[in-house]
């Protein structure tokens, strides 16, 4: 799932000071109110985002894997050599900016002139992720939760919540609606419980009713009751 937006009009410069001691107080650096708003959603919400300097874009957003031997250039101006099985952003000249739920690109960041950017909010397949953040050995923030498998239903909620935060503070201005490429919807898991499987398994019974009531504060739902057992429906964010 893949969420963005552009926003125009933005002021690069340090964030207020209650922004900065909340990640102060999570052992974080402050940066500035751009890149500040995007750790605070991470850490908030466990979504993380991604802001591109839009002037930087070559005319639109492209997904898909790298090819084989190009050379990429990180935030922390490493160059790269791409294995082929990284998803990249790119731009439509086809040039890389970013791979994809790991690392950002030198050339595409966010720095002090910058005044519009492109916001990125997604859900991408974990075990791409895992498999890009360990040949590059890129354990970030971002790899960590997207490797485990964030909340494909807070994509747009979390980016939101960041366009009302930079509005805000940094002065941005909505340019155009938030635009959204979801084209098969991650489903629920489907999932049969037993009830001597759970007995098996804690060496102790449970009531039954108290098996329900836990089920439903872990927001798993239950579809049906069946001899011995339960039908469920654990939600997406629940990759474990």
């Amino acid at each position: 799932r893949y969420c963005g937006v552009t926003l125009s009009g933005l002021t690069v410069k340090p964030s207020p000071e209650w922004l900065q001691n909340r990640l102060k107080a999570i052992g974080l650096t402050p940066k500035n109110n751009i890149v500040d708003v995007t750790n605070y959603i991470l850490h908030d919400l466990g979504q993380p985002l991604h802001a591109f300097d839009a002037s930087k874009i070559n005319g639109k957003i492209i997904v898909k894997t790298a090819v084989a031997g190009t050379k990429f250039t990180t935030l922390d101006d490493v160059e790269r050599t791409l294995n082929g099985s990284e998803i990249m952003i790119k731009d439509g000249n086809d040039n890389p900016m970013c791979i994809a739920g790991v690392f950002g690109g030198a050339a595409s960041g966010v720095s002090a002139g910058t005044s519009t950017i492109f916001l990125e909010s997604a859900y991408f397949n974990p075990v791409a992720v895992r498999k890009g953040a360990k040949f590059h050995a890129l354990n970030t923030d971002a790899s960590f939760r997207f490797e485990r498998g964030v909340d494909p239903k807070i994509t747009k909620i979390a980016l939101t919540k960041a366009i009302e935060m930079l509005q805000e503070i940094a002065g941005g201005k909505l340019k155009g609606e938030i635009l959204e490429f979801y084209p098969e919807k991650i489903e629920d898991h489907y999932v049969v419980f037993r009830y001597s499987k759970l007995d098996q398994i804690l060496g102790a019974t449970i009531h039954r009713e108290k098996v329900k009531e836990i089920l439903k504060n872990l927001e798993i739902e239950v579809l049906n009751q069946i001899p011995d057992g339960l039908e469920l429906s654990i939600p997406a964010y629940r990759a474990d």
